[in-house]
């Protein structure tokens, strides 16, 4: 009787636009699973750091490349794993031919606006798949509403509801004037609405601040009815240009 050598497989997964999910954003969770039986054969965490950028190809490089979207002639980066880069390796024992289903959830320290995505691919046994390896790619945008805090209560007309809002990578890495990721290719808006109705009562426009990398604006209070507590949403929503990636958080505030 002849025995399958184990397969290596080496999972990768890169943000759209951006890095890999390195430990500094809390990796994420791989599950491997026999397409057709659906079988799990393997499933684990992705360790290491989120590879590096350059202008220079070379053959441990992911083939989704990051572009500048600013200049008039877009500068091309290539995102390289090294032995240290995040990474879940699976050693499967395959009898034949496979369809596997991969699938990543993440970015474990950003769970409010974490992503699933799902990829399938033939894997025969033998082959295996090292350089970059299996790279999956998440789309998304982290929003962290650092202002207001939830549940906030409002006690008079006029009030100022301030915004201050950290918006980065499905990666993390930073929004930054004159960095790979510029502010100018963000658009960041507050939805504001009564809980429970879907109708927008008011839009919030927020504006980056270069010093803490933050998008601020704020919010006045219209009439507050006597003897009525009224009840508020504000959607935070952004939405990078260049690569349609889309993020959003949910605070609450009261009268």
């Amino acid at each position: 009787m002849s025995t399958c050598p184990n397969t290596k497989i080496v999972v990768r997964v890169q943000a759209k636009g951006g890095k890999f999910l390195g430990d500094d954003i809390g990796g994420a969770h791989i599950t491997i699973r026999n397409t057709h039986t659906k079988e799990l054969l393997a499933s684990g965490f992705t360790a290491g750091d989120s590879g590096d950028l350059s202008t220079e190809y070379s053959p441990y490089a992911s083939q989704r490349v990051i572009m500048d979207p600013v200049l008039e002639i877009p500068v091309i980066q290539w995102l390289s794993a090294k032995p240290t880069t995040s990474k879940f390796i699976a050693e499967l024992s395959l009898q034949e031919p496979t369809l596997l289903e991969i699938s990543a959830r993440g970015p474990l320290a950003g769970l409010q606006t974490a992503h699933s995505v799902t990829a399938t691919q033939w894997v025969v046994p033998g082959q295996h798949i090292e350089r970059p390896g299996f790279v999956l790619e998440l789309p998304g945008l982290i929003v962290q509403i650092m202002e207001p805090q939830t549940h906030l209560q409002v006690t008079k007309v006029g009030t100022k509801i301030p915004f201050k809002v950290k918006v980065a990578m499905m990666c993390g890495c930073p929004i930054k004037t004159g960095g790979s990721w510029p502010e100018s290719d963000f658009d960041v808006s507050a939805q504001i609405r009564h809980v429970c109705c879907a109708h927008v009562i008011d839009r919030v426009h927020l504006t980056f601040d270069s010093e803490d990398g933050t998008f601020n604006g704020s919010y006045t209070v219209p009439e507050i009815p006597k003897n009525e507590d009224i009840y508020w949403s504000a959607t935070v929503c952004a939405t990078q240009y260049s690569t349609g990636n889309t993020g959003a958080g949910l605070v609450t505030f009261f009268s």
